[in-house]
Parts: C-alpha cells; sequence; structure tokens
C-alpha cells in the first residue's frame, strides 16, 4: 500500500516530536509556508507571463493556384501570391500577472522580440483592456533592425523605427512586389527584425497581444507550411523588471519551487498540530477590521497614497473610508473643529504647529521635485538662482543660462492651504512665494498684477498639468508624482537642487527640499474603533508595500525607524 498524507504528517510528528521542540517545528513550518509569498508579493513581487500563441505562415503558394483541381486563378494573382507566399504571421500575449502594477520605471531592460533573418512587415495591438492603454502601446512601439542591415539603398543600415514609418512602408512594399514579378527585384526597404515595447505600463491582471506579420527574404530558401515551422523560426526574447521577473509561459514547470516548499510547510504544520494532540487551529493574522465611517483628509500629495491603502482595507473589512486632499491647513483646521474626533484622520506634510491635542504618527518620507515645462533648457538651479527666479529678478530664462534664446518664467505655485508650499518656503525659499499675477499661468492677467508671472494650483496633479501646458513654466510637487507625470509622456523635466536630486538618498546627503508625512488623530483613538484599526493598517507591512509600489520610503521599516523620519531640521 502506498503512504497516505495522514501517514507522513504523523510519521513526521513522531520524529519532531521526540527531537525538536514544538516552536521549532511552528517556525520551520511558518517559513516553509510563507517563502513563496515572500518571493511573489517583496522579493519579485512584480511579474510579467508572455506567450508565443501563434507562428505560422499564411500557407498560400502560387503551385495551389493551378493545382489541376479548381479552375486556374487571374494570371494577375500570381505575383500577390508570390508574395504572400513568404509571409507569416505571429500572435504574442503580454500578461501582468504579478500582485502589482507595473510602470515604465519599473523596467531595467525593456521587452523586445526578434525574428531572426524574417523581415517586420506590419504589426498591431490587439485585446488590450481599453482604447487608451492600446493607442500608448501602440505610440510606444519601436522597430529594431540588424546590428549590419544592408537592405537600404547604398547600404546605409536602417535605423529604430515607430509603428507610423512602419506602415508607410508597407504599401511601397506591396505595390514594388507585385509591380516587380516576374521580371526583377522588388525595392526592399528598411529590415525591422525585431520589436521593443517601450514605456510599456500594466495594471495587475492587465494583459494584450502583439501581432506581427513578418515576411522571409527573397534570398533564403522558402520554408514549407507546417508543423515544424515554429521550430525553425524561432522568436528570441529579451527584457528584464526591477524586483520581479518575465517569464514564458511555456518553459513554466509544473512542479515549482513554490509548489514544493508550500507542501513541505503544510505537512511541517499537519506535524504541529499532531505533536501538540490538539484540534485547534492555528491562530491566523488577519487585518483587525473596524466597522463604520471614517473620513481622511489634508495632504493632496499624499492622499492618492492613502486613498490606495484605504481601497485595500475597504475590500477586505467592507467599511467606507474616504479620503479628500484638501491641504494640509484646511485638514488641519477642520480636525480642530470636528465633533466627532473618532471619524476624522488628516494628512499633513511636516509636523503641524500647535498641536499638543493631537495625536501624531509619522507615515513616510516625501521628497519634492522642482520641475519646469520641456521647453526650458535647464537642468540645474542653485538656491540663489532659484530665489531671484521666486522675486521677480529673474524674469527670463535667458538670464538664468546666461545668454540664449529669450523665454519668459511662468512660475506655477500652490495655494495657501498647501502643506507642499509651506515647506518649500521654509527649507529652500527662505521667505513667501510671490502674489498671485497669474489665472492661466502664460502671462500676468489679474487686475494689478505685479512681477513675476506666478499663478496658483490648489491640488499636487492640477499643479504638474499646469506646468506640462505652459512653455516656460516651474513648478514643484512630490517627486514620485512628478516621475509617474514623465512616465506618462507629459512635456516636463525635473531640475537638480545645487546638484542633488530628489532622491531619498540625496536627501540624507543635504537636499532639503523634503519633509516627513504624518497622520493626526485629535487624541489617541480607542482601541475598537474604525480609525485606530486603520492607522495601524497604514504602517502595517500591506499599507508599506503600497507607499513603496508609489515610490514613497515608509517611516517604519524592519530595522527601525527611517532616519529622516526622526530628523526634521
Amino acid at each position: 500500500m502506498g503512504v497516505t498524507w495522514g501517514d507522513a504528517v504523523v510519521a513526521l510528528a513522531s520524529l519532531f516530536g521526540e527531537h525538536v521542540g514544538s516552536w521549532v517545528l511552528g517556525v520551520l513550518a511558518a517559513v516553509t509556508i510563507s517563502a513563496p509569498f515572500v518571493d511573489r508579493f517583496f522579493v519579485r513581487r512584480k511579474r510579467i507571463h508572455y506567450r508565443v500563441l501563434y507562428n505560422s505562415k499564411i500557407g498560400l503558394s502560387p503551385v495551389q493556384l493551378h493545382d489541376g483541381e479548381v479552375e486556374p486563378a487571374h494570371e494577375d494573382l500570381t505575383p500577390i501570391a508570390k508574395l504572400v507566399d513568404r509571409m507569416s504571421i505571429v500572435v504574442i500575449r503580454v500578461r501582468n500577472t504579478g500582485s502589482f502594477d507595473i510602470e515604465a520605471r519599473d523596467f531595467a531592460e525593456d521587452i523586445s522580440f526578434s525574428f531572426g533573418e524574417r523581415i517586420v512587415w506590419d504589426a498591431r495591438i490587439s485585446e488590450a483592456p481599453s482604447q487608451d492603454i492600446r493607442q500608448r502601446i501602440r505610440n510606444n512601439l519601436v522597430f529594431l533592425p540588424e546590428e549590419q542591415d544592408v537592405g537600404l539603398p547604398e547600404g546605409k543600415p536602417a535605423g529604430e523605427a515607430g509603428l507610423g514609418v512602419l506602415r508607410a512602408w508597407l504599401g511601397r512594399r506591396f505595390e514594388s512586389y507585385v509591380q516587380a514579378q516576374p521580371t526583377g527585384p522588388a525595392e526592399v526597404g528598411p529590415q525591422w527584425h525585431g520589436v521593443r515595447l517601450s514605456k510599456l505600463n500594466l495594471e495587475r491582471g492587465q494583459k494584450f497581444k502583439l501581432v506581427v506579420v513578418l515576411r522571409e527574404p527573397d534570398d533564403e530558401p522558402a520554408h514549407a507550411a507546417g508543423d515544424d515551422f515554429a521550430t525553425s523560426k524561432e522568436i528570441s526574447f529579451a527584457g528584464s523588471i526591477s524586483n520581479g521577473r518575465i517569464t514564458d509561459e511555456k518553459q513554466q514547470r509544473r512542479i515549482t519551487w513554490p509548489l514544493i516548499t508550500t507542501a513541505v510547510g503544510l505537512l511541517l504544520a499537519g506535524a504541529l498540530v499532531t505533536t501538540l494532540l490538539t484540534g485547534a487551529s492555528a491562530t491566523a493574522g488577519g487585518i483587525a477590521c473596524g466597522s463604520g465611517e471614517l473620513q481622511v483628509k489634508g495632504s493632496s500629495a499624499f492622499a492618492p497614497i492613502v486613498g490606495a491603502v484605504a481601497e485595500k482595507y475597504d475590500e477586505t473589512c467592507r467599511t467606507d473610508i474616504r479620503v479628500t486632499p484638501t491641504g494640509s491647513l484646511g485638514g488641519l483646521r477642520e480636525l480642530e473643529r470636528t465633533n466627532e474626533p473618532d471619524k476624522l484622520a488628516v494628512l499633513s506634510d511636516g509636523p503641524a504647529k500647535d498641536a499638543n491635542d493631537y495625536a501624531g504618527r509619522p507615515v513616510a518620507v516625501v521628497v519634492y521635485a522642482l520641475v519646469v515645462n520641456e521647453s526650458v533648457d535647464v537642468s540645474d538651479l542653485s538656491t540663489d538662482d532659484l530665489r531671484k527666479i521666486f522675486s521677480g529678478e529673474h524674469t527670463d530664462w535667458k538670464q538664468v543660462r546666461g545668454g540664449g534664446e529669450p523665454l519668459p518664467i511662468n512660475i506655477v505655485g500652490r495655494g495657501a492651504e498647501s502643506g507642499s508650499r509651506t515647506v518649500f518656503e521654509q527649507k529652500v525659499l527662505g521667505g513667501q512665494e510671490p502674489p498671485l499675477s497669474s489665472d492661466g499661468c502664460a502671462k500676468p492677467d489679474r487686475q494689478g498684477s505685479t512681477t513675476p508671472t506666478r499663478c496658483e494650483r490648489t491640488e499636487t496633479q492640477d499643479a504638474i498639468a499646469a506646468i506640462a501646458a505652459t512653455p516656460g513654466a516651474i513648478g514643484y510637487a512630490d517627486a514620485p508624482a512628478v516621475r509617474r507625470a514623465i512616465a506618462e509622456n507629459r512635456p516636463l523635466h525635473i531640475v537638480t537642487l545645487d546638484g542633488k536630486a530628489p532622491t531619498v538618498d540625496d536627501a540624507l546627503r543635504g537636499y532639503p527640499f523634503r519633509t516627513v508625512e504624518y497622520l493626526y488623530t485629535k487624541g489617541e483613538p480607542a482601541e475598537d474603533t474604525l480609525l485606530k484599526r486603520f492607522t495601524t493598517y497604514l504602517n502595517s507591512d500591506a499599507g508599506q508595500a503600497v507607499m513603496h509600489d508609489r515610490g514613497y520610503t515608509p517611516c517604519t521599516g524592519p530595522t527601525g525607524p527611517h532616519p529622516l523620519c526622526s530628523d526634521q531640521r
């Protein structure tokens, strides 16, 4: 008789019961069961699977036009049949199978596929989640030549090209091949042999298909259609992702390392239960769910991140947590007035003044970036230059550059309720921003306007949009939000300050434009309230994973508080 699952559990229980303490057995079970999850959600939490679904010739042969079984086709079809006879189609599915959204900045190397000697004639994106995503992927397709491509006249190598250039050559190639048959050579044109998916963004669970039309070169022996075509015409893959992996679905093994470790962990857990001679279930470490309603208000920079954490909590606990960006100062004033302290929490960019009645919790490090419209040919500013811009001493970028073409400076500031503005004035500008002189941001348009040109926007995303839409504009926002906007092809770029970049590493080396995001409550909330349980969840591993995924550094970590969260100079 074979060994059953129960036999294995009892055997392990007997072995460990004699030689190993129960706590050791428990640790071993926890480690083996959790290892695949640690790998998936922390070590390599971002994953993409791809699969070549179809790789075959179209299969139309000139011989088949006159095979004796059907009436001979018109002779004009022969050139077309000869053209199509060397053509094949490849369909590749790409899926985000991980637990987190994937952005363009996550790729250490963009995904690319190469097709050997076959030449790319056309491509399209199929079954994308939405028309916008389909169009974005189309716009960022890059078609790749061989290193030494001699397909162009005079032996000039073809360069990389987008879908527009590929489509422009499609009609010319068809016309040239049909007109040239059967007497002379056709115009080959650029020879692209691969495609790269640049600036790829995929939310969790999203997928699409890449369809590519290819043609074998005329000087290569024609390959007959059949089952061995895909084997002889292999497709090469390249690409890698930070903190994750990209896998060919066809090469996945049925018996995997996560499956093995999970099975061993379950055996150990069963042995532990048997060893303890109890039918009681192990205590599951779950989320402490609250009930009722809760509002979180304040910082427009950090509200979207807390909103994402609240959404995950709501899905699990079926609560109603509403996150509203009102500005740090506006949120703190509302907290002061509230008569329901257990139903309101407030986000503040930096520590609140006169917070004696508040209970504050540092949540994350927030590093801000100086950002300019792409029309501005400046990559670094000194603190002195920046102050001259905001004082109105510099009103044109040529004064900053020391010459060049004139380009008026337009400042996009933040409203008086903004905590980001408070941090900027205190830590960078050393004074107040100049008065409001413009509503449209491009020129002074308010009555009694003064120099410099300065408009205001209340929320972070509105400020970024105004900078992107205004030539010569300069402003500021939290660095992760700016990087996401740049990844979305907004016409922006980040400017370093005194040679230092808006990163946590440079903040540790003295980059001044940063602060700590705090969550304030009016007094310490009661243990059984939704407010208390959500604030605890915000600083849990699950909440911190969302912050990491959005580009922020949590204040609490496995080694203790982050140094920047205790240094508020």
